[in-house]
């Protein structure tokens, strides 16, 4: 549990804010700190909110008007109009220095060598690896391409970094194809709908914290931190609808194991955040298992994210004076490493748990980043005991 002393400090340093506005946005500020923010409020803001909505609604626009396209060209069209507006949308946003790297094979095994590994867990475990072929997943001696990327989670602009580059579908609730502007999107993106209410009332809470998580959904855009687990959902009678309905790890295994096969030919890789939750982007969380248990290749991508000024980690820090303060200030940075395609093993292959901690452990090897073993349930902890310093609600 996450509280006061040494024990509790070390579950919520990854949820710590290292910024000029301190926990929760509500640092002290001089008063030339404040004159700017008040005089950018009125100048800078507006020009970036209307330019990060102009490029929303033309991007909508784009996808209304691409079912003019043949089909056979307009997933490819709508992908790279997709990159395009989000790119536009990130400028707009202040982030005019995004930069992408390609990780090379001889570097990422330099990596693994000062790592101990990279691959192995505790020494005794076989690893996978990330060569061009793939092994068990597509065959031996035939390139397979990633069904699926997991990258560290960070912030809301995540989601933007991503369509960016590789415009990947999500899990979505299914309420989100009904939902105006973003419900023609995330059709467009073929993104995996799922009724997680009744996924959740088929497994029970307990055992869907347990499995599911990792999943991309509209709830980590919009709920300041939220996880983006499927986890959340009474627990009552099966109904005929809940009966029916998969686990959503069961529906991303799926959605998987079709596109590694072909039977989803032209599908976008999925995008998981395994982490489950946000960090500061200083520690990587214990991975959940649910973009794993396919046993497909998965595209491995790190973030990390300037922290001038203001940092973009959505982290201890109500929505609203977040997204103030990222568009009060004018500029901000970040840059996404993509490693080489992990093919796993077939021990990996066979044992989700065993393929997550291994990726997990490439990622911490390349990037840095620390390891910790906080969860959301420390973190809900740790923002329940800011609410009550601060006072708030």
């Amino acid at each position: 549990m996450s509280g006061k002393g040494p024990a509790g400090e070390e579950l919520t340093r990854p949820f710590e804010r290292h910024d000029a506005y301190g926990t929760l946005g509500m640092g002290p500020m001089s008063v030339g700190e404040k004159i700017r923010l008040a005089v950018l409020a009125v100048t800078v803001l507006p020009i970036k909110l209307v330019g990060a909505l102009t490029a929303l609604l033309s991007f909508w626009l784009c996808c209304r008007l691409s079912f003019l396209l043949p089909a056979s060209v307009r997933s490819d069209a709508v992908a790279r109009l997709g990159n395009w507006h989000c790119r536009a949308c990130l400028w707009w946003l202040g982030f005019w220095r995004v930069t992408w790297i390609k990780v090379g094979e001889q570097q990422q095994q330099q990596q693994q060598q000062r790592g101990g590994g990279g691959g192995k867990k505790g020494g005794g475990s076989s690893k996978g690896g990330s060569s061009s072929k793939a092994g068990g997943a597509g065959g031996a001696g035939v390139e397979a391409r990633a069904v699926g990327i997991v990258s560290n989670h960070i912030s809301w602009c995540d989601i933007l970094l991503h369509m960016s580059h590789s415009f990947p579908a999500f899990v979505a609730r299914s309420q989100t194809r009904r939902t105006p502007i973003i419900g023609i999107i995330s059709h467009m993106m073929g993104c995996l709908y799922v009724d997680r209410d009744a996924s959740a009332r088929k497994s029970g809470s307990a055992s869907s914290a347990h499995t599911t998580g990792g999943s991309a959904s509209s709830a980590s855009i919009v709920g300041g931190g939220s996880t983006n687990s499927s986890t959340n959902g009474s627990v009552g009678s099966d109904s005929d609808a809940a009966a029916a309905q998969p686990r959503v790890s069961d529906a991303v295994r799926r959605r998987m194991d079709d596109a590694a096969t072909g039977r989803l030919p032209g599908a976008r890789p999925l995008l998981l955040f395994p982490e489950g939750t946000t960090t500061n982007g200083r520690y990587l969380l214990p991975f959940k298992t649910g973009a794993f248990l396919a046993g497909q290749p998965l595209q491995p991508v790190v973030i990390r994210y300037g922290e001038d000024g203001v940092s973009p980690a959505w982290e201890m820090i109500p929505a609203a004076r977040h997204i103030f303060l990222m568009l009060c200030n004018p500029v901000h940075s970040v840059t996404a490493f993509e490693l080489p395609v992990y093919h796993p093993s077939e021990e990996e292959r066979r044992d989700p748990r065993l393929y997550a901690a291994n990726v997990r452990k490439l990622m911490l090897d390349f990037s840095g980043l620390q390891p910790t073993s906080a969860t959301y349930t420390d973190k809900m902890a740790y923002m329940q005991r800011l609410k009550q310093e601060y006072g708030l609600s």
